[in-house]
């Protein structure tokens, strides 16, 4: 209980509503969270009341300055490495395991929060047209519980506190710099959230579905990059065979990419997603 008490008496000294419209001075929605919890008010949406309106803000933390801050998570995804977790699993050590079969690369300079629970949260930027919502246990092969989850909702930021601590940002990172999230982890995400293509047939709503008007749309020299890798994953992950695969994605550059990316560059995205998924089949 004395560790609760130091928490709030931080957060008192914190001005709130201060920095809940520093967020939406930079062009994030927040929503309040319950004191003390990540969950929403009773009665509320959570993230889809998210709001850059400073009047409403005002409203919010203004009468009541012991609301948590959630952050609305609009092409932002947080990559949430556990650490604490009541299953037990350790995300810190499944990531050094990815990393060493592979599986994983270099997490790039972001945005990042430290969790009451000792893990982090990672933001990143990504292409919104993915439609990512949340999913738990990325690169389970086996139903096994991984302690690495996304979100592309919302979620507590500081200066939030719950029962065994507060969310804070690392020092020198700030919200305003954030990443593009690496193709590694967005390939595993697109894994997850469109798992089975035999499903995909006849609904409008597909993945595969918006598979192709993603790529019909194209894209231009500023996004060239991210959305091949982001294609090139797709294509990967369909299980034909890579040569095929490969000449896919080159076809792909040529047609829908304005102005194509040079050969060079395109050789070691392919190279790079084809040595993912060989890793992730294995």
């Amino acid at each position: 209980m004395l560790a609760v008490y130091l928490w709030r008496e931080m957060l008192s000294m914190v001005d709130v509503l201060k920095v809940a419209l520093g967020y939406q001075q930079h062009g994030f929605a927040v929503y309040p969270l319950a004191p003390g919890t990540r969950t929403p008010l009773k009665g509320s949406h959570g993230y889809k009341e998210a709001t850059t309106d400073p009047k409403q803000a005002e409203a919010w933390w203004g009468e009541h300055p012991n609301y948590n801050i959630g952050l609305g998570l609009d092409g932002v995804l947080v990559f949430d490495i556990d650490m604490g977790h009541k299953s037990g699993a350790n995300g810190n050590e499944t990531l050094a395991k990815l990393s060493a079969d592979g599986r994983a690369d270099q997490i790039p300079s972001t945005y990042i929060e430290t969790t009451p629970n000792g893990g982090l949260h990672i933001f990143f930027t990504y292409p919104k047209e993915l439609q990512l919502t949340s999913r738990s246990d990325l690169f389970s092969k086996n139903g096994e519980k991984t302690g690495l989850d996304y979100i592309a909702t919302g979620v507590p930021v500081f200066p939030s506190i719950r029962d065994n601590g507060m969310y804070q940002p690392l020092k020198g990172h700030k919200i305003t710099n954030l990443s593009p999230a690496p193709q590694w982890l967005l390939t595993e995400i697109q894994r997850v959230s469109h798992p089975i293509m035999s499903n995909y047939h006849g609904n409008p709503d597909s993945w595969f579905g918006h598979f192709i008007n993603r790529l019909v749309d194209g894209s231009d020299e500023g996004n060239r990059n991210q959305w091949l890798a982001s294609i090139a994953g797709s294509v990967f992950r369909s299980g034909a065979d890579p040569d095929s695969c490969a000449d896919l994605i080159q076809t792909i550059n040529q047609r829908y990419v304005r102005p194509p990316l040079p050969n060079g560059e395109l050789v070691k995205i392919i190279n790079s997603i084809s040595k993912r998924e060989i890793a992730r089949r294995s």
